[in-house]
C-alpha cells in the first residue's frame, strides 16, 4: 500500500478514537476532583517547606552555598534559604508568629508558629508545611489527544479542559502571592482558564486517571529572583 495512504489511514483511525468519543470526561474528571479534595478547600496548594506539624515551633538555620544559584550541589541549601523566605513571607500575611532569637554569622536566627490562620489552611502532605484553598470545577471539554508514553510505552490521552477555581480566600488574592508560587491569576479570580488531564488508555472503553490540575503542589521562586512577578 502507498506509505501516503498508510499515513492517511492512520490519521483517520486517530480521528475515529478522538473525535467521536463518547467518555463522559466532564464528569469523570469532576468526580475525581471532588473525590481527592472531599473538604473543597485542598485543590491548590503553596509548598513552604520540609517543617512536619509536630515540628513547631519551628528555628531556621543557615546552611553554608545557600546564596548561590540553584543547582545539583546547592540544591538542598538553595531550598533551605527559601523556606526561611516563605516563612517570613507568610509570617507577613497572619500565618505565623515570628520571634528573633540569636544569629550566626551575621544571619538572623527565627522561631515560628502556626497561627490559627496557618492552622486553618495548613496542609501536611508528604510530612511538610503547605497552604492549601480551593476547589476545581470544571466548565468544559476542549478535545482530546492520545500520545505514547515515553516511560513504559502504551497511550497516553490528554483532554484538554477549561476549568475555574470556587472557595477562594481573600489572601490567595494578593498578587504577591500567587506571583511567588508561579500560579496564573485566574487562580485567584476564579476565572476560567485551560489546562488538562491525563489518562493511561487501558482499551476496551477504559481508563485509568494519571494526573490533572487538581492537588497541585508548587514551590516559591527566591526573593532574588527576577521573573518572580513575571506573570
Amino acid at each position: 500500500m502507498n506509505k501516503r495512504w498508510v499515513m492517511a489511514l492512520l490519521s483517520l483511525m486517530v480521528l475515529g478514537l478522538t473525535g467521536c468519543d463518547s467518555y463522559p470526561y466532564k464528569t469523570d474528571i469532576q468526580e475525581i476532583y471532588d473525590r481527592n479534595n472531599k473538604s473543597g478547600n485542598k485543590a491548590i496548594c503553596m509548598m513552604v517547606g520540609d517543617i512536619k506539624r509536630d515540628m513547631y515551633p519551628y528555628t531556621t538555620y543557615h546552611m553554608e552555598g545557600e546564596d548561590l544559584p540553584f543547582s545539583e550541589k546547592t540544591q538542598i541549601s538553595f531550598h533551605n534559604r527559601v523556606k526561611n523566605e516563605n516563612l517570613h513571607f507568610f509570617t507577613e500575611r497572619g500565618f505565623f508568629t515570628e520571634e528573633w532569637v540569636g544569629e550566626t554569622d551575621g544571619k538572623p536566627l527565627y522561631r515560628y508558629d502556626l497561627t490559627d490562620l496557618g492552622r486553618q489552611y495548613f496542609d501536611g502532605f508528604r510530612n511538610q508545611t503547605n497552604f492549601c484553598f480551593g476547589r476545581i470545577v470544571v466548565d468544559s471539554i476542549k478535545r482530546t489527544k492520545d500520545g505514547i508514553n515515553g516511560i513504559g510505552g502504551g497511550t497516553i490521552r490528554d483532554v484538554y479542559i477549561t476549568y475555574h477555581v470556587e472557595n477562594i480566600p481573600d489572601w490567595v488574592k494578593e498578587p504577591a502571592v500567587y506571583q511567588r508560587y508561579r500560579y496564573p491569576k485566574e487562580v485567584a479570580t476564579g476565572e476560567s482558564f485551560e489546562g488538562f488531564h491525563s489518562y493511561r488508555v487501558l482499551g476496551k472503553g477504559k481508563l485509568k486517571s494519571i494526573a490533572g490540575v487538581n492537588r497541585r503542589y508548587q514551590w516559591a521562586s527566591p526573593n532574588d529572583d527576577g521573573d518572580e512577578k513575571a506573570e
